[in-house]
C-alpha cells in the first residue's frame, strides 16, 4: 500500500518513520521533536549544530529516514549540508525556517529538499510531509538498489594517460566480470574519452551536474552513451570551457545514484578536481593513482598521496613503464612516495598511437598493455590471475 493523502494516521503508527533533527536552536529542536513524535515519528537523533561531512555520515548511516535542517541558524552553511545529505543518501531531507522566503525556497527546492516547513508548523502540514516522506520511503524501498564498487582513476599531473589507462580498463572489467560498467568522464573542460572511443554522444557529465535536482536512476540512464564494447559512457563537453557545474553537492548525488544503478563505475578524474575531489575520494572503493617515472608526475603523486592519506585504498600505476630506460628505479619511486608501485602498464608506443588514431581501444587486442590491464581488471572483479602462459585470446577468451 503507497500512502496518500487520504491514509488513515494508523497506517503511518505502523510504519514509524526514523527522524533526525539539525537545529542549533535546542528550543526550536524540541519544538520539532514534539510536533514529529505526534505523528508517531520516531526521533532517532538531534545535533546541535552543523556537521562535518564524516560527522553526517555517521548519523546518516544509522538507518533515517528523514533529516530535517534548520536553515536560520546559517542559511548557507544549511543548504549546503542539504545539499549533501540529498546528494550522497535517499532519505527525505525536510528544510524548516521560521519565515517562507520565496528565494530561500527555490534554494532548498534546487539543493533537493523534499519539504520546506515553516512557523507555525501546524499538525495537519506536518502530517501530509510525514505521508509523503512514508510514500518516498517505500518507493526507494522497492526499488532495486545495487551496492556499485567506485574505481577512481586520477592523474599524477596532465599527459600521463590517466584517460587512456581508465577507458581501457572498464572495458577489461567489463570483458573479465560480465557486469554493467559506466565510464564517467569527470573533465569539466575538454574530456576527450568519448573522442578516443570513436562517440558522438548527445548528452554530458554537465548535464548531469547542472540538473542535480533532477538526478535519478532513470533520468541518469538516458544520459549514458554506449560503446561497441558493452561500457556505457557518461562523456565530458565537447567544448571548452571552465564549467563551475562540478560541485560537491551535484557531484555526491550523481555517484550515490550510479553507484546504486551499476555493479561498478570507473571515473577519470583526470589531474585535478578542485573542491570536490575529497568527496569523491572518500567516496571511492579503490583510487588508481597514474603516474610516469620522471620527477614532475612523481613530485605531484607525492603531494598527492598526502592529501589522500585518510582514502580507502590507493593503488600506483606506473604508465609507459620501458625497462629498457630506467633512469628512476622502483627503489627510487617509492622512497619517494612511500607506496609500493602497483601496477605498471607498459610503454607501447605504436599499439597506442594506433588505438587514438583509429578509435580501437587497446583492450579489445592482444597487447603488452592490454594485458597489463587485464590483470588490474581481474583484481577489481575478485577474479585470480591467469595462469603463466596460458594462451591469450583477447576479445574472445
Amino acid at each position: 500500500m503507497i500512502p496518500t493523502l487520504d491514509t488513515p494516521h494508523s497506517y503511518i503508527a505502523r510504519n514509524t518513520l526514523a527522524v533526525v533533527l539539525i537545529s542549533p536552536d535546542e528550543q526550536r529542536r524540541r519544538a520539532l521533536a514534539a510536533a514529529f513524535e505526534r505523528q508517531q515519528a520516531t526521533i532517532t537523533g538531534e545535533l546541535g549544530g552543523y556537521p562535518s561531512y564524516n560527522n553526517l555520515a555517521k548519523v546518516t548511516e544509522t538507518g533515517c529516514d528523514v533529516v530535517v535542517v534548520d536553515l536560520d541558524g546559517d542559511p548557507d552553511v544549511a543548504l549546503d549540508l542539504v545539499e549533501t545529505v540529498c546528494g550522497n543518501t535517499a532519505v527525505t531531507v525536510m528544510a524548516y525556517s521560521q519565515r517562507r522566503d520565496p528565494d530561500v525556497l527555490v534554494r532548498c527546492m534546487h539543493a533537493g529538499a523534499r519539504e520546506f516547513l515553516t512557523e507555525p508548523l501546524t499538525d495537519a502540514v506536518l502530517a501530509e510531509a510525514v505521508i509523503r516522506a512514508s510514500a518516498r520511503r517505500l518507493e526507494v524501498a522497492g526499488r532495486k538498489r545495487v551496492d556499485g564498487r567506485m574505481l577512481v582513476f586520477w592523474g599524477a599531473k596532465g599527459g600521463v594517460g590517466v584517460s587512456t589507462v581508465a577507458a581501457n580498463f572498464a572495458i577489461a572489467l567489463r570483458r573479465n566480470s560480465g557486469s554493467e560498467i559506466v565510464l564517467v568522464d569527470l573533465h569539466p573542460d575538454l574530456g576527450d574519452l568519448a573522442v578516443s572511443l570513436g562517440l558522438s554522444p548527445k548528452f554530458t557529465v554537465s548535464d548531469a551536474l547542472l540538473n542535480s535536482d533532477r538526478l535519478d536512476q532513470d533520468f541518469v540512464a538516458t544520459l549514458l552513451t554506449d560503446h561497441t564494447s558493452g561500457v556505457r559512457v557518461l562523456a565530458a563537453p565537447d567544448e571548452y570551457r571552465v564549467d563551475s557545474a562540478v560541485t560537491e553537492g551535484g557531484l555526491g548525488r550523481l555517484l550515490h545514484v550510479l553507484r546504486g544503478a551499476y555493479p561498478y563505475v570507473v571515473i577519470d578524474a583526470g589531474p585535478s578536481l578542485g573542491p570536490a575531489a575529497d568527496l569523491l575520494f572518500q567516496s571511492a572503493d579503490v583510487i588508481y593513482l597514474v603516474a610516469q617515472a620522471d620527477i614532475a608526475a612523481l613530485h605531484n603523486a607525492q603531494r598527492m598521496i598526502l592529501r589522500m592519506r585518510d582514502a580507502h585504498r590507493l593503488d600506483l600505476v606506473l604508465n609507459r613503464s620501458d625497462s629498457r630506460r630506467i633512469e628512476i628505479d622502483d627503489d627510487q619511486v617509492e622512497k619517494a612516495l612511500g607506496v609500493p608501485v602497483k601496477w605498471r602498464v607498459p610503454n607501447d608506443f605504436q599499439s597506442a598511437h594506433r588505438s587514438h588514431n583509429t578509435a580501437t581501444p587497446l583492450a579489445l587486442g592482444n597487447s603488452p598493455i592490454s594485458r597489463a590491464l587485464d590483470k588490474m581488471a581481474r583484481e577489481a572483479c575478485g577474479k585470480p590471475a591467469r595462469p603463466a602462459g596460458k594462451k591469450w585470446m583477447g576479445l574472445f577468451d
